[in-house]
């Protein structure tokens, strides 16, 4: 999966589709262990791929915004107790989390915390 772009051409496509390609191929974690996490960060991915093609920063960064602020409204009020569902919204939020804090460090920090 080597490119041989120029670093100034790499993009945040590359880099989403780049953690789908580690995600599903990935030997380091436990495949069986980590089959929630993997579909959520997969199903996030993919979403923000297909959301970059139409979104503007803006728009994009207030989706997924408000959709880590729900999650985390639903985990705190134990909204969600299967724990294969508490694993898959886990690699879900972290997935988009890990696409933000890209975007702008500032989104690896919950702002609404002491609001």
């Amino acid at each position: 999966m080597l490119n041989n772009k120029k670093i100034k051409q790499f993009n945040i496509e590359d880099i989403i589709k780049r953690k789908i390609q580690f995600t599903i191929t990935n030997s380091i974690f436990d495949k069986i262990e980590y089959k929630e996490n993997d579909e959520g960060e997969l199903l996030a991915y993919n979403e923000m791929l297909a959301d970059i093609e139409i979104m503007c920063e803006d728009e994009f960064v207030s989706k997924y915004l408000e959709i880590v602020e729900k999650i985390g409204i639903q985990f705190d009020n134990k909204e969600i107790l299967d724990e294969k569902e508490i694993e898959k919204m886990s690699g879900y939020n972290n997935a988009i989390v890990s696409i933000l804090k890209l975007i702008n460090p500032i989104h690896e920090y919950d702002l609404n915390e002491n609001n």
